[in-house]
């Protein structure tokens, strides 16, 4: 679903901060939708997805003082809308392990809830990852990786030498690796 920017999203947001709740209903509903739809893709539960859109608001409303030194709102909202879903991931995967270890609900060794969680996290992980290459490594990462392109096709289609695109391609691997290294040790 998309929605239009607010005209005067930064004087709702001042509003807010000082605790006014029509601001805050005024953000809500521009932003719910949204943020249903961000948590419902990473969880694939509507009932869940509900819940986390009222406690990402809620968090809002709680660090409503924040928010003048929050420069992208949307990028925090977002922010506190993935480490909600997350936590209610890791608590299932939790619950999963206590259940199958109390011998209520025998399970397969990997716990797919685990490694649900584990997927997207990787995935987010990676997209943040490619979203901080300079602008012509994302491109040429891309191209090659999502596109499936070989290094020749590259170089013909942004009209630069084949050594250009596996220079980019090898700098852009390198940072990939450099950046995500902490997250799988």
């Amino acid at each position: 679903m998309k929605t239009l920017p607010l005209t005067n999203e930064n004087e709702l947001l001042a509003r807010l901060a000082h605790g006014d709740e029509k601001a805050f209903g005024v953000i809500f509903h521009h932003y719910r939708h949204k943020i249903y739809a961000y948590a419902f893709h990473l969880c694939r539960n509507p009932h869940q997805a509900d819940e986390l859109v009222q406690e990402t608001f809620l968090k809002v409303w709680l660090n409503r003082d924040k928010l003048p030194q929050v420069l992208k709102f949307d990028n925090w909202l977002f922010t506190i809308a993935r480490n909600h879903v997350f936590d209610m991931l890791k608590d299932m995967a939790r619950e999963e392990a206590f259940r199958r270890e109390a011998g209520e609900d025998p399970q397969p060794a990997i716990n797919p809830v685990e490694e649900q969680l584990l997927s997207r996290e990787v995935e987010v992980r990676l997209r943040e990852a490619v979203d901080q290459l300079p602008p012509r490594q994302k491109l040429i990462f891309t191209l090659s990786r999502h596109k499936g392109l070989k290094h020749e096709e590259i170089a013909e289609e942004l009209q630069i030498s084949r050594h250009t695109v596996k220079t980019h391609l090898v700098q852009a691997l390198k940072a990939l690796r450099n950046t995500l290294k902490f997250f799988f040790l």
